[in-house]
């Protein structure tokens, strides 16, 4: 059980109440739309929830599924999240959690960030943790080969995660950097990022860090080499022509009922879909492009504000849903 730092924006119909123990007892956070007056030095965060919503496919049977958005080092964000899947009453009999790339670069605290994310299925009391990367992630990987892409890698944030090792790359030489980022980088996420899965096939949803082409072969696509990360058509860099099609990912299938429903639904992370500081739930409907896109992006931005995003995914009455849910630290 986490320890500190939980307070929850929630609905009456949503209610999902955080613990926490103080002092070997027990706090609860009441239903309220308010925030929560936590016990003194307690951190108050924002919790927000969309209502559930009814997804095209279908989930393998008995499963939970979370996945989190690009955390870019916002560790705190990160302890939050893992303490609200924990808290969230298990319905399945297994239950997954996938990151969806990106951890570090540009936030406060990667290094942290990184070691709670390998430690989250213990933390977040789910069975299978899959950690996917995110084009810094695997910029971070380039890097650790040799000097050619230090630079590269420091301006797109990583000059933030070196900075938190008391590193910069006008006063370090690159073994001094490499070794140092080795020794405090959770050697699983390294592996992980190395030569890891870069996505991940869940029934009818699809996880992947930026998308996926809508006129390429998908299995081609999704094949792409970790080392191409420069190029805009890339599973881990792709931008416009994933996100404005409209034509679902099942036009290729040879079942005419696939095609006709359009049951595929890419869940991804890179581009940020909410731009400014959430307010109320309501910002966070731009996340849900499941009518005319087929999509959930989990990107809200944590490389720019202290907020984060995830979603659960389950079976419930016959029913595949997803509830987007997301966390935000209030200003001081």
């Amino acid at each position: 059980m986490f320890n500190e730092k939980t307070a929850v924006w929630v609905r009456e119909r949503d209610r999902i109440p955080p613990t926490i123990d103080i002092a070997g007892g027990r706090y609860e956070a009441t239903t309220s739309m308010d925030k929560i007056n936590m016990p003194d030095g307690l951190t108050a965060f924002n919790s927000f929830y969309l209502p559930w919503r009814d997804l095209p496919g279908s989930l393998p049977e008995d499963i939970d599924i979370f996945a989190i958005g690009d955390v870019h080092g916002q560790a705190e964000l990160l302890e939050q999240v893992l303490g609200e899947i924990r808290n969230t009453p298990r319905e399945a009999h297994k239950r997954h959690l996938v990151f969806l790339g990106d951890l570090i670069d540009r936030g406060p605290a990667s290094i942290r960030a990184v070691d709670l994310a390998m430690r989250a299925g213990q933390l977040a009391d789910v069975d299978d943790l899959h950690v996917l990367p995110g084009n810094h992630d695997l910029v971070l990987m380039l890097a650790l080969e040799g000097p050619k892409y230090l630079d590269f890698w420091g301006m797109l944030g990583g000059d933030r995660v070196m900075a938190e090792l008391g590193l910069s790359a006008e006063t370090h030489s690159w073994d001094e950097i490499a070794a140092k980022l080795k020794d405090n980088l959770h050697p699983e996420y390294l592996s992980a990022m190395a030569s890891g899965a870069t996505h991940l096939h869940l029934g009818d949803l699809l996880f992947v860090h930026a998308g996926i082409h809508p006129f390429q072969n998908r299995t081609a696509f999704l094949g792409l080499s970790r080392r191409f990360i420069k190029m805009e058509d890339h599973w881990a860099n792709i931008r416009h022509t994933f996100l404005t099609h409209r034509g679902g990912w099942d036009v290729n299938d040879p079942d005419p009922e696939r095609r006709a429903q359009k049951p595929t639904v890419v869940v991804h992370g890179h581009t940020p879909a909410v731009r400014q500081d959430l307010v109320d739930a309501g910002d966070l409907d731009i996340c849900d492009g499941v009518d005319n896109y087929r999509t959930v992006a989990l990107d809200i931005g944590a490389a720019y504000r202290p907020q984060l995003a995830f979603a659960h995914f389950r079976t419930h009455a016959g029913k595949t849903e997803v509830q987007i849910r997301a966390v935000s630290k209030p200003a001081s």
